[in-house]
């Protein structure tokens, strides 16, 4: 055996034994994340059920599968980096894919609950779904999401904004093309001339993800 033999012989074996190391580097997208997560994150839904989703809307398919209360779940949207669930006909998710300045990627999840009126709550978590503290969406004050009014309702304003803090509700939600997020301010809580007012004066709010923190995009 000659030389040239004995060194492809010998590579060989070293590849064998080392396979993770050596193994080819494969990008994980949305789709990976979602069939990889643990159970608990959607206690609704199995990974028989997400890969199913999957491999139904791949195909071209109504991606609706029955979950663990024998209810109705269904993957509405799915991107190499965002999709939307419906889990059931009171709750939505999304998940998008974020890259930190560093080329780090993170992973936002936003669950939505209607009852009746939407309101979010947003976490982070790393690649293999451990959760990130480090992160944080911004919350607003309620003020925020006011324009200018008219010294003629100003008073108004003021016992409205009282009474959404006291049970503020924010549905929270993130664009499939870009990392913005939009604020939307719930006024249903309010008596029937304060609800009437603050329609007129609320405005939606937006964040811009930059890769190392989220920037207010003016309305």
């Amino acid at each position: 055996m000659d030389n040239k033999m004995k060194r492809i012989l010998v590579l060989g074996v070293l590849f064998s034994l080392l396979p993770f190391r050596f193994s080819p580097i494969h990008a994980e997208g949305i789709e990976h994340v979602f069939t990889s997560m643990p159970d608990s994150i959607f206690s609704l839904l199995t990974e028989r059920n997400r890969r199913d989703m999957v491999d139904f809307y791949n195909n071209k398919m109504e991606a609706k599968v029955r979950n663990r209360l024998g209810e109705y779940s269904q993957l509405d949207t799915l991107t190499d980096e965002y999709l939307h669930l419906t889990l059931s006909k009171v709750g939505t998710a999304e998940m998008r894919m974020l890259e930190t300045d560093d080329s780090v990627k993170v992973v936002c999840l936003i669950q939505t609950v209607a009852a009746p009126v939407r309101d979010s709550r947003v976490r982070f978590f790393s690649m293999d779904w451990q959760q990130l503290y480090w992160i944080e969406l911004p919350m607003p004050s309620t003020e925020d999401f006011f324009t200018e009014v008219p010294d003629s309702v100003s008073r108004t304003m003021q016992f409205a904004q009282h009474s959404i803090d006291d049970l503020r509700l924010v549905e929270i939600a993130v664009s499939p093309e870009a990392p913005d997020f939009t604020y939307k301010l719930s006024c249903q809580e309010l008596a029937e001339e304060e609800k009437k007012v603050a329609r007129q004066y609320v405005r939606f709010l937006r964040y811009h993800w930059t890769g190392s923190q989220f920037v207010r995009i003016d309305s």
